[in-house]
C-alpha cells in the first residue's frame, strides 16, 4: 500500500509539473515570441524603424533585424509546441475541409506578394499579408485550443493592421508627390501570375506532407 500510494504520489507530482512547464512555455515563450515578431514589423508605425537606421546603420540594422525575427519564431515555435491544450471552443468538424482550400490559396497569395508585378499583386492589396490572414482564418477553422487561437488570431489581426498602416503611408506619399493614388502604372505579367500557382501548390503539397515532421501534427495518415 505504501508503495502504491508513493507511485501515485510521484505521478501526481510529475503531473504538476508538466503543467507549470506548459503554462511556461505559453506565457514565458509564446506570447513573448508573438509579441516581438509583430513588434519588430511595426517599428515603422512606431516611429522607430528610421531612428533605429541612423543609430546603426542599414546593414547593422538589418543585421540586428535578422536576428531578432529569427529569436521571436524559435520562441513562438518552442512555446507553440511545448503550450498547454486547453480547450476554448470545438471547430466544427465538417468545415476542416475547407482548411485545406483556404491554405492553398494563402499559399499562392504568400508567393505571389514575393514575384515580380503581376495581375494578382494588381489586383489584390498586399497579397503577402492577405496571404497571412488566410493562413490564420484556415487554422482557426480547425483549431479551437488557447495556444491556437492567439498563434491564428494574433497574427492576421497584426496583417491587418500592417495593411492599414502601409496603405495610408502609399496614400500620404503619392498625394506629397503630387501623384494619383492608384498604383504604379507597372504593366503586369502573366506568367507571375502562373508561377504563383505552380510553386503554390508545390509548396502547399510539401507542407501537407511534412507537416508531423515539421510541426508536430501530421495532416496525412502514414500508409
Amino acid at each position: 500500500m505504501r508503495l502504491r500510494k508513493q507511485g501515485s504520489a510521484r505521478r501526481q507530482g510529475q503531473k504538476k509539473i508538466d503543467v507549470n512547464a506548459s503554462i511556461l512555455a505559453l506565457v514565458l515563450l509564446l506570447i513573448p515570441g508573438l509579441l516581438l515578431f509583430m513588434g519588430l514589423h511595426l517599428l515603422r508605425e512606431f516611429g522607430v524603424r528610421e531612428r533605429l537606421q541612423t543609430r546603426f546603420g542599414s546593414g547593422r540594422y538589418r543585421l540586428l533585424f535578422s536576428i531578432a525575427i529569427l529569436i521571436s519564431l524559435v520562441l513562438v515555435v518552442e512555446g507553440k509546441s511545448g503550450a498547454p491544450f486547453i480547450q476554448l471552443w470545438v471547430p466544427p468538424f465538417n468545415l476542416r475541409s475547407f482548411t485545406h482550400l483556404i491554405m492553398l490559396s494563402a499559399t499562392m497569395l504568400f508567393i505571389a506578394g514575393s514575384l515580380p508585378h503581376s495581375f494578382t499583386r494588381e489586383l489584390v492589396i498586399h497579397p503577402m499579408l492577405l496571404g497571412v490572414i488566410l493562413w490564420g482564418v484556415a487554422h482557426l477553422i480547425s483549431n479551437g485550443d488557447l495556444a491556437s487561437v492567439l498563434l491564428f488570431g494574433l497574427l492576421p489581426l497584426w496583417a491587418v493592421v500592417k495593411i492599414v498602416s502601409l496603405e495610408r503611408v502609399r496614400r500620404l506619399t503619392k498625394i506629397a508627390a503630387g501623384q494619383p493614388v492608384s498604383p504604379a502604372a507597372l504593366r503586369p505579367a502573366l506568367q507571375w501570375d502562373a508561377a504563383a500557382v505552380v510553386l503554390g501548390v508545390i509548396a502547399y503539397t510539401v507542407f501537407l506532407v511534412f507537416h508531423g515532421q515539421l510541426f508536430g501534427l501530421a495532416l496525412i495518415a502514414p500508409m
